[in-house]
Protein backbone atom coordinates (compact mmCIF):
# COMPACT_ATOMS: atom_id res chain seq x y z
CA UNK A 1 0.00 0.00 0.00
CA UNK A 2 1.58 3.45 -0.90
CA UNK A 3 0.85 6.72 0.39
CA UNK A 4 -1.49 7.72 -1.61
CA UNK A 5 -3.99 4.60 -0.49
CA UNK A 6 -3.94 5.79 3.33
CA UNK A 7 -6.95 8.06 3.93
CA UNK A 8 -6.86 11.09 4.58
CA UNK A 9 -8.48 12.71 7.94
CA UNK A 10 -9.51 16.36 8.56
CA UNK A 11 -8.46 16.49 12.46
CA UNK A 12 -11.43 17.89 14.56
CA UNK A 13 -11.49 19.52 18.05
CA UNK A 14 -13.41 16.59 19.44
CA UNK A 15 -10.81 14.14 18.02
CA UNK A 16 -8.19 15.92 19.16
CA UNK A 17 -9.54 16.44 22.70
CA UNK A 18 -9.96 12.06 22.65
CA UNK A 19 -6.35 11.91 21.93
CA UNK A 20 -5.44 14.42 24.59
CA UNK A 21 -7.62 11.70 27.57
CA UNK A 22 -5.88 9.29 25.82
CA UNK A 23 -2.26 10.30 26.45
CA UNK A 24 -3.09 11.41 29.89
CA UNK A 25 -4.88 8.06 30.66
CA UNK A 26 -2.07 5.70 28.83
CA UNK A 27 -4.10 4.45 26.02
CA UNK A 28 -2.18 6.26 22.92
CA UNK A 29 1.70 5.79 21.89
CA UNK A 30 3.58 8.97 20.43
CA UNK A 31 6.01 9.05 18.04
CA UNK A 32 7.34 6.82 15.72
CA UNK A 33 9.58 4.50 17.86
CA UNK A 34 6.77 4.03 20.43
CA UNK A 35 3.98 3.22 17.18
CA UNK A 36 6.87 0.86 15.70
CA UNK A 37 7.12 -1.19 19.17
CA UNK A 38 3.32 -1.02 20.24
CA UNK A 39 1.29 -4.03 19.87
CA UNK A 40 -2.62 -4.36 19.38
CA UNK A 41 -2.74 -0.59 18.21
CA UNK A 42 -6.47 0.10 16.76
CA UNK A 43 -5.87 3.32 14.97
CA UNK A 44 -2.54 5.06 13.83
CA UNK A 45 -2.72 8.90 13.01
CA UNK A 46 0.29 10.22 10.81
CA UNK A 47 1.74 13.26 9.53
CA UNK A 48 1.42 13.71 5.59
CA UNK A 49 4.69 15.28 5.95
CA UNK A 50 6.08 12.21 6.53
CA UNK A 51 8.37 10.36 4.20
CA UNK A 52 6.75 7.93 1.82
CA UNK A 53 8.63 5.05 3.04
CA UNK A 54 7.43 5.96 6.54
CA UNK A 55 3.75 6.26 5.26
CA UNK A 56 3.97 2.48 3.78
CA UNK A 57 5.81 1.20 7.01
CA UNK A 58 2.66 2.64 8.71
CA UNK A 59 0.38 1.24 6.03
CA UNK A 60 1.66 -2.45 6.60
CA UNK A 61 0.10 -2.34 10.23
CA UNK A 62 -3.64 -2.76 8.52
CA UNK A 63 -2.41 -6.19 8.03
CA UNK A 64 -2.88 -6.55 11.89
CA UNK A 65 -5.81 -4.42 12.00
CA UNK A 66 -4.88 -1.31 12.88
CA UNK A 67 -6.34 1.63 10.91
CA UNK A 68 -3.95 4.16 9.45
CA UNK A 69 -4.89 7.84 8.36
CA UNK A 70 -2.77 10.82 7.62
CA UNK A 71 -3.55 13.76 9.14
CA UNK A 72 -3.15 17.66 7.65
CA UNK A 73 -2.81 19.64 9.78
CA UNK A 74 -0.98 17.19 12.52
CA UNK A 75 -0.52 20.13 15.15
CA UNK A 76 -4.83 20.26 15.21
CA UNK A 77 -4.59 17.13 16.84
CA UNK A 78 -1.52 17.36 18.63
CA UNK A 79 -2.31 20.12 20.73
CA UNK A 80 -4.39 19.03 23.21
CA UNK A 81 -1.98 17.20 24.73
CA UNK A 82 0.88 19.70 24.54
CA UNK A 83 2.88 17.92 21.78
CA UNK A 84 3.15 19.82 18.38
CA UNK A 85 6.38 17.70 17.87
CA UNK A 86 4.34 14.49 17.40
CA UNK A 87 4.28 13.13 13.72
CA UNK A 88 2.20 9.83 14.60
CA UNK A 89 -0.01 8.67 17.23
CA UNK A 90 -1.15 5.20 17.55
CA UNK A 91 -4.01 4.34 19.93
CA UNK A 92 -4.31 1.17 21.52
CA UNK A 93 -7.43 -0.63 21.59
CA UNK A 94 -9.90 -0.84 24.10
CA UNK A 95 -12.88 1.68 25.15
CA UNK A 96 -10.50 4.81 23.40
CA UNK A 97 -10.56 3.12 20.54
CA UNK A 98 -14.22 2.28 20.14
CA UNK A 99 -14.76 5.88 21.42
CA UNK A 100 -12.95 6.83 18.21
CA UNK A 101 -14.37 4.56 16.31
CA UNK A 102 -18.10 5.66 16.66
CA UNK A 103 -16.13 9.71 16.56
CA UNK A 104 -14.39 8.50 12.59
CA UNK A 105 -18.03 6.76 11.56
CA UNK A 106 -19.84 9.69 12.32
CA UNK A 107 -17.53 11.89 10.33
CA UNK A 108 -17.68 9.89 7.64
CA UNK A 109 -21.50 10.19 7.19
Amino acid sequence: MSEQELPHLNPTAQLSSLLGIGCRSGATVVGLSAVRRAKKLAFVFASSSLAERTLRELARLEREGTRVFQVQPMEALTQSFGREDAHVIGVLRGDLARGLAKHLKEQES
